[in-house]
């Protein structure tokens, strides 16, 4: 008998739970990408990247000081290239009226775990994340309340989407 159930295989990479569409809306800003800076860890800043074919690309977690540098590595092709073999860097987001989610693997011993952070879309410029979860066997664990933030940063030079972990 054949099974799905994370549980006949414990090595195996959490699945996504939220599906991947396009992202036709016009609730948030794209031609850039989005940070959070955090309030426990001065000057760090998280940055995500919102594709109109609805994939997230996590950037990574640097110093808000290293924003430039970054910004150039961002249209290198060796980062590129880097992050094309980086599974935990990507996910999926959807959009619903001005409730925002994504989801996508993090970095862990194997097998990777997936998790969703859910919030509210303040204006076309910024969102907050209120929760974040894990989807297992269809249910929420890991539930987590977030006062996340994210702001809207025009960049015209976003990486590509394309990589092979998120179809």
């Amino acid at each position: 008998m054949v099974s799905n159930c994370k549980k006949d295989n414990p090595l195996k990479d959490d699945e996504l739970s939220i599906k991947k569409m396009d992202y036709t809306g016009n609730q948030l800003k794209i031609e850039g990408y989005y940070y959070y800076e955090y309030k426990d860890v001065q000057n760090y800043i998280d940055v995500y990247f919102l594709f109109r074919n609805g994939i997230i690309l996590y950037g990574s977690t640097f110093k808000k000081s290293e924003l430039s540098t970054k910004e150039t590595e961002y249209q290198t092709a060796e980062w590129q290239s880097i992050v094309k073999k980086s599974k935990y860097r990507w996910g999926v987001f959807n959009i619903e009226n001005n409730v925002i989610k994504f989801e996508r693997w993090y970095p862990s011993d194997p097998p990777l775990k997936a998790y969703v952070r859910a919030g509210e879309i303040l204006n076309d410029t910024t969102f907050m994340i209120t929760e974040s979860y894990r989807m297992y066997d269809g249910k929420k664990t890991e539930v987590h309340s977030k006062n996340e933030i994210y702001h809207f940063k025009q960049f015209s030079h976003k990486p590509d989407s394309t990589n092979n972990f998120v179809e």
